[in-house]
C-alpha cells in the first residue's frame, strides 16, 4: 500500500468501483430500525443510501437519490416518519421508496410511471445486520448466533476506512471469537456479550464506525469506541507519513484483496 492510497481520492474512487459497488455491504444493525417509519440514513463507499422499516414490517434499502432531480431525500442521519419528501422540489415517497406525489409545476407527466419510484437495491439480514447490494443480492455474511441487541454507538474518525479495518483486524487471527467479513464487518465476543464493528468509508479521509453491541448496551463499549477513534487517527498520521500497517494475518489478507480490487480497476481503464 501506497500512503497516497491512504490520503487521496483516486484510491477511494478504484475502491468504489471495484469493492463497494460489487460486495455486500452493511449499513446498520436491524435494531437501529425496529418500528415502522425508523429510518437510517448513510453514504458508504460514496453511495448515499437508507435503510427504512415500512408498516409491513419489511426492511427496505433506498437509493437516497430523488428521481426529480437526483438530490437527496433524506438529509438527516436517522429518525422516523411516515414518508420520505424531498425538500428541494418536494417529490414525496412511501416507506417503500413508491412515489407519491409531486407538487404541479414539477409533477411528472406520468405520475403512474414506475420509474419515478426510489431505486430499491438487494438487501438482506443476517446475524441482526442490515446488508445491501449494488450489483445483485447480497450474499448472506453470517457472523453467528447473537445475543438480544442492545445499541449501537456511532464514532467519526478522521481517518481513512483503510486505516480503521487495519487497526481492528491487528493482532487477530480468524477464530470462533474474532470473525471478520470483507470488506467492513468484524465482530469480537467477549464472555455473553458479542460487538460487531461496522466501518463506514464516507469519504477518503473521513469514517463513521458503527459500534453494535448485542449482549449488553451501548453505553458499556463508548470508551472502547473512543480509543478507537484516537488510535485510529494517530495511525492515520502514521500512513501518511508512510509509515506501513503492522503485519498479520487477517492485515496481510486484507492488502491483498485490496491489491486485487485496485488490479482489476486497472485492467478495466
Amino acid at each position: 500500500m501506497k500512503f497516497e492510497d491512504y490520503s487521496q481520492g483516486d484510491a477511494f474512487q478504484a475502491e468504489k468501483r471495484t469493492v463497494f459497488s460489487t460486495q455486500a455491504l452493511p449499513l446498520c444493525a436491524e435494531g437501529q430500525v425496529a418500528r415502522a417509519g425508523d429510518f437510517i440514513s448513510a453514504t458508504v463507499g460514496g453511495w448515499g443510501v437508507v435503510a427504512v422499516r415500512d408498516k409491513d414490517g419489511a426492511v427496505h434499502v433506498l437509493r437516497n437519490a430523488c428521481r426529480h432531480q437526483n438530490m437527496q431525500v433524506v438529509s438527516t442521519p436517522a429518525g422516523t416518519c411516515e414518508s420520505f419528501r424531498c425538500r428541494f422540489h418536494g417529490w414525496t415517497y412511501d416507506l417503500q421508496g413508491r412515489f407519491l406525489s409531486a407538487p404541479p409545476p414539477v409533477a411528472p407527466k406520468d405520475p403512474q410511471s414506475p420509474d419515478l419510484h426510489l431505486a430499491s437495491l438487494p438487501t438482506a439480514i443476517a446475524s441482526g445486520i442490515v446488508f445491501f447490494s449494488l450489483a445483485g443480492p447480497p450474499a448472506t455474511i453470517d457472523v453467528g448466533s447473537l445475543p438480544p441487541y442492545g445499541g449501537t454507538t456511532i464514532t467519526d474518525i478522521a481517518c481513512n476506512w483503510k486505516v480503521c479495518i487495519e487497526h481492528l483486524l491487528a493482532k487477530h487471527a480468524p477464530s470462533a471469537d474474532f470473525t471478520w467479513a470483507w470488506p467492513l464487518l468484524v465482530a469480537r465476543r467477549a464472555g455473553a456479550m458479542t460487538i460487531v464493528e461496522q466501518v463506514v468509508p464516507h469519504t477518503f479521509l473521513r469514517t463513521r464506525l458503527f459500534t453494535h453491541v448485542f449482549g449488553g448496551v451501548a453505553d458499556d463499549i463508548k470508551q472502547a469506541a473512543a480509543t478507537i477513534k484516537r488510535d485510529c487517527e494517530a495511525l492515520q498520521l502514521e500512513r501518511v507519513g508512510g509509515k506501513p500497517a503492522a503485519d498479520g494475518t487477517l492485515v496481510d489478507d486484507f492488502h491483498r484483496r485490496l491489491a486485487d480490487a485496485y488490479a482489476q480497476d486497472l485492467s478495466t481503464t
